[in-house]
């Protein structure tokens, strides 16, 4: 087959890339920075990947971090009011997960793009010059969207999704923080105000990682949490960070983080994030038909890490689908099932189960307060986070325990 053009070197497109690479496909990749920019940029998101993600990977060879970075075990659940536990339970992933800075992952996976024959080209592209670019090449998919290129999917008609941000964002990277004592991610829910998730996980220089703290401020808009504007600078996000946990969440908690100080210059991040559900096709002014994947088609807020998940499953079923079709054609017809694979099974519920996290509907809500008993069922919610598609059966486990 003809070379592939991927738009985007993120969570999709680098994964995809190397899947493509490794099966012989001829692949150029574009993106608007190289190596050097991204690791002298500041922290794109937090990430949390799960064992399936973990596992596909190691199956695209790009795992380089699996054996050096902390493990996550499971997820500790507290709802807090007035800095005391009203509602707390651990739950216990059934596989660990794991979290590595995306500027060393970016940074890593791009140079072995090139190692592996991949064509690397940095630009930012007008629509005519993208138009151009796609002419010469067989297949193009859109991993990263903004603007104009982004109009170019249209909104899923099928999904009615928030026109404003549900959430208010803030991301500090930290060195100096005590460690869970076992390992597990804390999910503080303060009711009405937002959330705090914090983990352990890996920064730095590829070759050269430090494991550090990933804290995480979900504001409802309005509510005490919302308190970074993005006129403030590094040291003032801290500050107000450690007064919000010191105000806010229970003294054991806040102590965790009495020396806690910024990992890099580049350590925070602030803004929302506005969820979307597009259609995976988009046409060029051309009217030659594009494929897009990850947060391009299904873009979701950071609370309920599924993002990075989203995508990593993305590539692989975009690759697998390539791979096994190699004389094409690829035409609108062949995209929108290969879309609908990846969008039934994992972007779909993946939407639905954050938008769930952020706005609990009743079942949720027994569910929460029902794991605070039963361990077995604090493990199985626990594990909804690394396959969304359980939530709709545990749901429906609970209901019919409840009518019992």
């Amino acid at each position: 087959m003809g070379q592939v053009l991927i738009l985007g070197a993120g969570e999709c497109g680098l994964p995809l890339a190397h899947r493509l690479l490794r099966g012989g496909v001829a692949v150029t990749l574009l993106t608007a920075r190289d190596a050097e920019a991204i690791l002298a940029g500041g922290v794109t998101s937090t990430q949390v990947k799960f064992a399936p993600t973990l596992d596909l990977e190691s199956d695209a060879g790009i795992g380089m971090w699996h054996t050096s970075a902390p493990k996550i075990n499971g997820i500790r659940f507290t709802m807090v009011v007035d800095r005391q536990p009203v509602v707390q339970w651990t739950g216990k992933l059934s596989r660990p997960a794991q979290s590595v800075d995306q500027r060393t992952v970016f940074a890593r996976w791009l140079a072995e793009v090139e190692a592996a024959g991949g064509e690397l080209r940095i630009a930012d592209p007008s629509m005519e010059q993208l138009d151009r670019y796609a002419a010469a090449h067989e297949l193009t998919i859109v991993t990263r969207a903004t603007g104009m290129l982004a109009d170019r999917f249209a909104p899923d008609p099928a999904w009615v999704t928030p026109s404003t941000p549900q959430r208010r964002l803030a991301v500090l990277y930290l060195f100096g923080v005590a460690a869970d004592p076992d390992d597990f991610g804390g999910y503080t829910v303060l009711p009405g105000h937002g959330e705090v998730v914090s983990y352990r996980g890996l920064t730095g220089l590829p070759g050269r990682e430090q494991q550090c703290e990933m804290l995480l401020f979900e504001a409802v808009p309005g509510g005490c949490l919302d308190v970074f504007g993005p006129e403030l600078s590094a040291g003032e996000r801290l500050g107000h960070a450690m007064r919000l946990l010191a105000t806010h969440l229970p003294p054991g908690t806040a102590e965790r983080y009495a020396t806690a100080e910024l990992t890099d210059s580049g350590a925070t991040l602030v803004g929302a994030v506005t969820p979307s559900m597009r259609r995976p096709i988009g046409s060029l002014p051309s009217g030659r038909p594009i494929l897009g994947g990850g947060d391009v088609v299904c873009r979701m807020d950071p609370g309920g890490a599924q993002g990075a998940n989203n995508a990593a499953h993305c590539a692989a079923n975009y690759a697998a689908a390539i791979l096994g079709h190699r004389d094409g054609p690829f035409d609108r017809q062949w995209m929108d099932a290969v879309a609908a694979q990846w969008l039934t099974d994992i972007a779909h519920p993946a939407a639905r189960w954050t938008e769930a996290l952020l706005d609990p509907p009743p079942p949720l809500q027994q569910l929460a307060l029902a794991a605070q008993q039963d361990p077995v069922l604090a493990n199985a919610f626990a594990d909804t986070f690394a396959r969304p598609a359980a939530m709709g059966d545990l749901a429906a486990r609970l209901g019919h325990e409840v009518a019992d």
